[in-house]
């Protein structure tokens, strides 16, 4: 798989059927990537580099495009499942941000991280089509015999973990586990399965109900008692050759201007 270049960001892509994709070959491309900031293909000279959870994009696409409009300051990002993204800095050193869609992330990261900071929230949710055939309206329906659902991949997303920590946190014979027709290695790809009529519903976040790609969708709320909502942090990254640009490039994510875009695209502040 060759990664995907466009305006300073780098996009990867994949699907799996039911038993989970290795992260091996994503990993590749996230190392073939980083190669091209450094060697100057995809950036201008020094880029901050930024690794972010795929669920983030709209959000912080956004903010990059005002950091540097206000900064001067160029900005890479690397986008990925957030398991995905820690081995790609563990396995390379190499980076300044980590904002992955989950905080278990960081504290995971260990003596990567030199300092962390409050974003935003994320809560899971399912989407389904308006005009799907079943007549999904509520949670109870998804765990009914003959609902495809798909998830993302727990070694790769925040968003799969979520999922396997919701599954496990009742019966099993109120489960949605026995309705998992596939698992995605991004939140993105699952929520396009939905768009494409490949699945039923799919695990996302809340605030993916407000994207232009989401548009025929709506949302089943999953119920408080089995929820897992999760905190959203930017840490800096104690390897970064840029420790002073990047706190200031973290500390804007979390700003008022920061936050209110998060906001904007439909994350709990």
């Amino acid at each position: 798989m060759v990664p995907s270049t466009n305006n300073n960001k780098i996009v990867f892509s994949e699907v799996c059927m039911i038993k989970p994709f290795p992260q091996l070959k994503l990993l590749l491309s996230l190392l073939l990537a980083i190669s091209f900031v450094l060697s100057g293909c995809v950036q201008t000279k020094d880029p901050l580099i930024v690794y972010s959870g795929k669920g983030m994009k709209k959000a912080m696409d956004e903010i990059v495009r005002l950091y540097e409009k206000l900064h001067g300051v160029k900005v890479s990002i690397i986008y990925a499942g957030s398991n995905t993204l820690l081995g790609t800095i563990e396995e390379t050193g190499v980076g300044d941000i980590f904002l992955p869609g989950s905080r278990s992330y960081i504290k995971k990261a260990g003596t990567l991280i030199a300092n962390s900071y409050y974003v935003a929230k994320h809560v899971p949710t399912f989407a389904v089509r308006k005009d799907n055939k079943k007549g999904l309206k509520n949670y109870a329906d998804l765990i009914e015999d003959g609902v495809q659902i798909a998830i993302a991949n727990k070694e790769m997303a925040a968003i799969g973990n979520v999922a396997e920590a919701i599954m496990n946190g009742g019966s099993e014979e109120k489960s949605f586990r026995k309705n998992i027709a596939i698992v995605g290695s991004t939140v993105n790809e699952i929520l396009s399965l939905v768009v494409d009529r490949e699945v039923d519903a799919a695990l996302v976040w809340t605030d993916m109900l407000t994207w232009e790609a989401a548009a025929g969708l709506v949302e089943i709320t999953i119920p408080e008692t089995v929820n897992k909502p999760k905190e959203i942090w930017i840490a800096e990254l104690s390897d970064s050759s840029r420790p002073e640009e990047a706190k200031a490039f973290a500390k804007f994510v979390v700003s008022e201007q920061g936050q209110a875009i998060f906001k904007m695209y439909g994350f709990g502040i």
